[in-house]
């Protein structure tokens, strides 16, 4: 959900762990102990890909297709 709020609503292409924390800030959630584990985990259900250039000086991540799906079917993963 945050990689489809910066993307679709804050205009970026790829985001990375700063962008990410930001929007937990915003949203006014307690960031995770190891955001990067969360981010990784996106990865390995294919909601998330790494950038092929990084942002900052640091790794950076865009939404998938289905991860963007996932989003707009509030959440629910088809079998």
């Amino acid at each position: 959900a945050m990689a489809y709020f910066l993307e679709r609503f804050e205009g970026l292409t790829s985001f990375n762990i700063d962008d990410i924390e930001k929007c937990y800030r915003l949203a006014r959630h307690q960031i995770p102990g190891n955001p990067n584990d969360k981010v990784n985990m996106g990865i390995k259900g294919g909601f998330l890909m790494e950038a092929e250039e990084k942002k900052d000086s640091k790794k950076a991540w865009n939404l998938t297709a289905s991860g963007e799906k996932v989003v707009e079917d509030n959440f629910v993963l088809s079998k």
